[in-house]
């Protein structure tokens, strides 16, 4: 099971987005709890997107069916409206409905972009979690979406033109995921705060946090929305009773022929399963569960692999210096004596000496071939090359 977790991490992003706060002022005070907004102005919004960028994407880009979609006035616009019958993105459709008032959405614009993913993989060392990108165009004097709050955690990112913000009670308890709002059946509560977020400011809203945007002035408004969905305790707890049941055969067992017949004996199955939760408590164990979430976390974070073609497409001989990405999350793993380095996409089996050798070389931040002593040549050219491949390592 994965026994340590390395990344080389690129800090900074958080501060910029929540300036002048500090990062231990906003996950003490703020994350979770209330909403926060920075009007400095940052550089890095403008540098990550920008309206002729989304010009570039609706007009050369490929579009499959999942890659936009549409909302105006607080509802969706049917992809009939802008899709062909076969499915495919009718590019004129999708801008004569933004010419009359619809919202362009680019979901997950981040698996497309690799200034957006770049950027999303710094944060994910900031929350331990991983994170999304949705992108909106919205005409002005319009309003995508009504009241509402998500369930999860979002950074809004003003890029240009400007929104009226109104943000509105906090519903009682953390939503789980897909436990978003009901129109017409939850409560926003109260217009708590009114204001105007412009180009380069940043917005943080909790989940569960209602809230509604309106474009201002005679400009289009184009935000990115930054989702954090993180992994809540009761996702760990789940998996410590999973992990219990190997090791508590009780919990194996049916359910009981009569639980549904038998009112009488209520309290009968009632102790069994408190004697069931307490065994789950006694042998529960923390340390795999902890590390069966930090393999997930490195397996589900996908690869950055810009220059890693033209890497491989020349020799990388013995005293080619290789730096450590930014961002790119690793876990060595050591299972029942057999090691391997754990990347996205790919686990690596190490012989002994790569393994005592690779942890703080990468945690230095790079290495070379020549420093890998110990080892048989071809098995050094293996690993490092898929390493390589799969993006953790770049020629300096």
């Amino acid at each position: 099971m994965p026994a340590s977790l390395g990344v080389r991490h690129a800090s900074g992003v958080l501060e910029q987005l929540i300036a002048p706060l500090s990062a231990e002022t906003f996950f003490a005070d703020y994350y979770e709890r209330n909403y926060c907004r920075s009007t400095s102005g940052m550089a890095l919004v403008s540098e990550l997107l920008s309206l002729d960028r989304i010009d570039e994407i609706l007009s050369d880009s490929e579009l499959p069916p999942t890659s936009l979609s549409m909302a105006q006035s607080g509802e969706p616009v049917p992809s009939g409206a802008y899709c062909f019958a076969n499915g495919a993105v009718d590019r004129g459709a999708v801008l004569d409905h933004f010419r009359d008032g619809a919202t362009i959405v680019l979901p997950q614009l981040h698996f497309a972009d690799g200034k957006l993913y770049s950027f999303c993989l710094a944060l994910e060392r900031e929350f331990g979690a991983r994170t999304q990108t949705n992108i909106y165009l919205t005409p002005p004097g319009e309003h995508g979406f009504g009241v509402h709050y998500d369930d999860h955690d979002v950074f809004v990112l003003q890029v240009s033109g400007a929104k009226d913000w109104e943000i509105y009670g906090a519903r009682d308890g953390l939503p789980f995921r897909g436990e978003g709002f009901r129109r017409g059946h939850d409560d926003p509560g109260e217009l708590r705060d009114s204001f105007v977020l412009g180009a380069g400011e940043c917005l943080y809203v909790p989940r569960g946090t209602a809230h509604r945007a309106l474009t201002r002035g005679d400009e289009p408004s184009l935000h990115i929305t930054v989702g954090i969905l993180v992994k809540t305790w009761a996702d760990f707890m789940l998996e410590a009773v999973a992990e219990a049941a190997l090791r508590v055969p009780g919990m194996r067992r049916a359910l009981p022929a009569d639980l549904h017949f038998a009112p009488q004996r209520h309290d009968e199955f009632a102790a069994h399963f408190a004697g069931l939760l307490r065994s789950v408590g006694e042998t529960a164990d923390f340390a795999a569960i902890a590390a069966a979430f930090t393999g997930n976390f490195v397996r589900e974070q996908g690869p950055r692999m810009r220059g890693a073609l033209l890497a491989l497409a020349r020799p990388i001989d013995a005293d080619t210096v290789l730096q450590v990405r930014e961002n790119i999350t690793y876990a060595f793993e050591d299972e029942d004596g057999e090691q391997a380095i754990v990347l996205s996409g790919a686990s690596l089996p190490l012989c002994a000496s790569l393994a005592g050798q690779l942890p703080s070389l990468l945690a230095a931040g790079s290495l070379r071939k020549a420093d890998l002593t110990g080892c048989e040549a071809g098995e050094v050219d293996d690993v490092i090359g898929t390493l390589v491949a799969y993006g953790l390592l770049l020629p300096a």
